[in-house]
Parts: structure tokens; C-alpha cells; sequence
């Protein structure tokens, strides 16, 4: 896939637009959530896939992440998912600045060769602000396991994906 072509282009201003979107429709913004925008860069068994995803924690339970997800599969189609991650930092002791989250993962691929994905998703992320909790610019890795359907075989296959990210938070 050419990120540079017209249609790649084209793909990736409609995905933005989609999330952002999916960000306001849901009221994320507007009722004090945190909010982060994630672009995203991610190769495995399904290709290399470059993705947006959005990411909030809701004021009632801030251990818990809501991530919708769109990606562009490598033959240039746009395809979607989402996860519902458990941040573990609390429970967990680690450096400063560092967060490490884990939950179940659903996508839809919508390639030639593959279709629907269910795994695990893990991030580690690192604040670039100084303060974890102000949750405002970090960097990070996220890595996937489970299971894809192959869609000429019509079985399923292992799916493994690893990747690295950055967000900005609102």
C-alpha cells in the first residue's frame, strides 16, 4: 500500500474525520472525560496497518479505557474495531511516567484476506508531560494476540500485530 496515492489519502482524512466525530457525538469532550487521539502504526499477520484510535477514561472509573479504533488494511480499505482496556499502573509498580493497560479487542480488517480479529491488546505508554495522570502527551507500544478469520479458507488463524503510537491528549 502507497500512503501517498489519492485513495490511501483520501482513507485517512475520512478516518480522522470518523473518530473525531465518534469523540463528539459521544460527548467525551463536552462532559469532562479525559480524551486522547491516538494515531497509530501497527504490522503483523493482517500487514502493516497505519490507525487512528480514540481513547477516554470516563470520570466514574478512570482504570478503565474505551477504545474505538479505525485502521487502513494493506490493500487501502478502511476498517474499524474497538477495545476495553484495564489500566494496570495502579496495581502494578512502575517507573514514573509509565502506564501499562490490557483488555479484549475486537476488529474488523476488511481485506482481500482478512476479516474479523478477536485478541488481547496490551499498551505501555510513557507521559511526555511529567505527571501520568495528566494524561496530556505520551508515546508508547501495543502488541495484539488472538485469533483472525481467514476469509478464503474460512477458518482461523493466529493473529499477532505489535505497534507504536502516539497520543495527544484534550
Amino acid at each position: 500500500m502507497t500512503i501517498t496515492s489519492h485513495t490511501s489519502i483520501n482513507r485517512v482524512a475520512q478516518a480522522v474525520v470518523l473518530t473525531i466525530g465518534l469523540a463528539t457525538s459521544a460527548g467525551a469532550l463536552d462532559h469532562g472525560n479525559d480524551v486522547r487521539i491516538v494515531p497509530q502504526l501497527m504490522v503483523g499477520t493482517s500487514g502493516f496497518e497505519p490507525g487512528l484510535a480514540l481513547e477516554w477514561r470516563g470520570p466514574a472509573n478512570p482504570d478503565v479505557i474505551v477504545r474505538p479504533e479505525l485502521l487502513i488494511s494493506e490493500d487501502g480499505r478502511l476498517g474499524g474495531g474497538g477495545a476495553l482496556l484495564l489500566v494496570l499502573d495502579r496495581h502494578l509498580d512502575l517507573p514514573a511516567r509509565q502506564a501499562i493497560a490490557i483488555g479484549p479487542r475486537v476488529v474488523y480488517h476488511n481485506a482481500d484476506d482478512d476479516g474479523w480479529e478477536a485478541d488481547a491488546l496490551a499498551t505501555w505508554s510513557y507521559e511526555l508531560s511529567g505527571d501520568v495522570r495528566a494524561w496530556r502527551h505520551a508515546v508508547g507500544a501495543l502488541a495484539a494476540l488472538g485469533v483472525v478469520r481467514d476469509r478464503d479458507a474460512h477458518d482461523f488463524d493466529l493473529g499477532a500485530s505489535a505497534g507504536v503510537f502516539y497520543s495527544f491528549g484534550f
